[in-house]
């Protein structure tokens, strides 16, 4: 390289070039490393994934266009560019340089020439892989069945040898098997026993043993009498024994140490202390730990030891996580708040460590985990799971979302759809965060939600089925959206009329209703008339005609008749007049009838026998 560099007007020093590389390249990492975070929560349709999307395409082909090729050293933990790290994620279960560097990528270089496309198809490949379990995921085997043209990566064959033979002998044990030591393998080992020499032997004792077996003396215990429990008393003032038949009298003198002149509750205390001691003994050991912990939190004055015993607890909590035991991460959670409580006032100086611990563990990186148990299809208490979810408020909205389409267990998806329904009543806008068709599931709980609602601020939300490719929630979206008497629902049904799928463009005409929209209604009336129109589907031409006939508007009105006395033998026009016939049937007005009445002397046969139907089931038969 010259020792400067010229770039557009400026011109740049080696050092300063390889300075503004490397800049641009951690900014381009950083941006990769939030794109997969967004795509992994978001939807991709969502305005979030989107964004991130686009940043990372950007911000890319800006450095490939400058340096010409971004290549990168993979390490455990970070990303290097010209040996130093641009990026670092030492949490394995989130690390994305992890997850590259366990399937054995070591170099990963990008070249100039990458489209949108090729990037586009580049992020979905690693979205793809991280979402599946790490058992399951393989990069480097992705990137040689995909076979980008300007992707190149570097394992090395070491790496993969290796694993087969971890993969061997993960296998082995399995079976209860172990792979042999090569220093033993071909070699007899025998084993001999002699049955009669194994009780055989001596006990050696140590010096200290010896004493003090010789000086122990053998004391006899006194013999206790049948009525010995009588005679334990709790103070030191009462009597050692008392006759079994005595009574007490209440006009009996108290003994001077008695209970009861030092312990005065009321008959509701004692009910509260019976219950409380009654709950104490049932206690799982979980709870019984806690309750120990956050005794030794409030007492302890050493520092250090203070956050010894925080990272335990920090431990305990991930540990319950990854065995699917919510209800313990719960009453922790809330055992910390109230233990926060209590420090406030005399204990300040521990209100730090708690926050860093309650932080640590609301965490969304804890999710991951709990992805895991979900995709391992291992049994737990789901309901102790959208307890636990549920305290993460809105974040945990997309996860929750996720896992209502992984875990068929009703009463979780009735919780979920509950919640659900909250959140779209104090803000409709969050139904974007649902709608996926991946997720067709939930996508489906979420249309009914929203035609429950029946609140028109949640009808623009309607518009985000428009970009979704299942026709058949596109369908039941408009079902629900034709619930609705308002003008922003039927133009939402006008760009579904749109649809590249005719039946999802026949349910959104059948579902259009006239509001008193009068320009918008002209706009359908030429379009009725365009060149274009007929070559659309007979039944989706009915009913647009049917439409306009239930408008009851002159304009449409005189549109149909037109339509319907245009004598021409041609197919289509003929096709057209019997969509006109149905759109006066549906008019029913007197007007109407009398033109149905000369459609029976039409010389056409199909108008004219369409015409004498279409009376008859006006006027009864009559």
């Amino acid at each position: 390289m010259d020792s400067e560099i010229k770039k557009g007007n400026q011109v740049l020093s080696e050092q300063e070039y390889e300075a503004l590389a490397f800049q641009k390249a951690r900014e381009v990492v950083l941006a990769l490393a939030n794109t997969i975070s967004a795509l992994k929560i978001f939807p991709s349709h969502h305005a979030s994934a989107v964004h991130f999307r686009q940043d990372f395409i950007s911000k890319l082909k800006a450095y490939l266009d400058q340096f010409q090729k971004l290549e990168l050293e993979i390490g455990e933990f970070a990303f290097y560019c010209q040996g130093k790290p641009v990026y670092q994620d030492e949490i394995s279960s989130k690390s994305l340089p992890f997850f590259f560097y366990k399937d054995g990528l070591r170099v990963l270089a990008l070249y100039q020439g990458m489209d949108e496309q090729e990037i586009g198809e580049f992020l979905e490949l690693v979205r793809s892989e991280s979402a599946k379990p790490a058992e399951e995921s393989d990069l480097v085997n992705a990137l040689w069945l995909k076979d980008l043209a300007n992707v190149q990566y570097y394992a090395p064959e070491e790496f993969i040898e290796n694993r087969i033979l971890e993969e061997r002998a993960e296998s082995l044990n399995k079976k209860g098997l172990q792979i042999i030591p090569q220093e033993l393998a071909g070699r007899t080992v025998e084993i001999k026993v002699d049955p009669e020499k194994i009780f055989s032997g001596k006990l050696e004792l140590r010096p200290e043993e010896k004493q003090a077996l010789e000086t122990f003396e053998d004391q006899e215990l006194p013999d206790l009498p049948e009525t010995w429990q009588q005679t334990l008393s709790l103070d030191e003032g009462e009597p050692e024994s008392q006759p079994e038949n005595e009574v007490v009298t209440p006009e009996r003198p108290k003994a001077a140490g008695d209970l009861a002149d030092r312990v005065d509750l009321s008959p509701e205390e004692m009910e509260f202390l019976n219950r409380l001691v009654e709950r104490n003994r049932h206690l799982s050991p979980e709870e019984e730990f806690l309750n120990l912990m956050m005794e030794i939190l409030a007492l302890e004055k050493d520092p250090q030891q203070y956050q010894v015993n925080l990272d335990i607890l920090r431990d305990f909590y991930q540990e319950s996580i990854k065995a699917g035991r919510f209800e313990i991460p719960i009453l922790l959670d809330k055992k910390i708040r109230e233990l926060k409580e209590l420090v406030a006032g005399d204990q300040p100086e521990k209100l730090p460590g708690l926050e860093a611990f309650a932080a640590s563990c609301s965490s969304l990186q804890i999710l991951d985990e709990i992805r895991k148990l979900v995709d391992q299809k291992i049994e737990f208490n789901y309901l102790a799971l959208f307890d636990y979810l549920n305290q993460f408020g809105q974040r945990a909205l997309p996860f929750l979302g996720e896992l209502y389409e992984k875990i068929d267990h009703p009463e979780f998806r009735e919780k979920v759809r509950n919640l659900v329904r909250s959140k779209l009543l104090e803000n409709p806008a969050l139904a974007s965060i649902f709608i996926d068709d991946q997720k067709p599931a939930l996508t489906a709980a979420v249309i009914e939600l929203m035609k429950e609602l029946s609140c028109p601020k949640i009808i623009p939300q309607f518009s985000n089925f428009l970009t979704i490719a299942d026709a058949g929630l596109k369908i039941k979206a408009i079902e629900a959206l034709g619930t609705f008497q308002d003008e922003m629902a039927n133009r939402i049904l006008l760009g579904f009329m749109n649809d590249r799928h005719p039946e999802v463009r026949l349910k959104a005409t059948e579902s259009l209703k006239y509001l008193g929209d009068a320009s918008r209604l002209s706009q359908l009336i030429r379009e009725a008339g365009s060149r274009a129109f007929r070559q659309k589907p007979f039944e989706e031409k009915k009913a647009l005609f049917e439409f306009l006939g239930r408008s009851r508007n002159p304009e449409a009105f005189n549109f149909l008749r037109r339509m319907y006395l245009k004598k021409s033998w041609l197919p289509v026009a003929t096709e057209l007049r019997l969509c006109a016939l149905a759109g006066l049937e549906a008019n029913r007005s007197p007007e109407a009838v009398e033109l149905l009445r000369r459609g029976e002397k039409f010389l056409n046969r199909r108008v004219r026998e369409a015409s004498s139907q279409a009376l008859a089931r006006l006027t009864g038969g009559r």
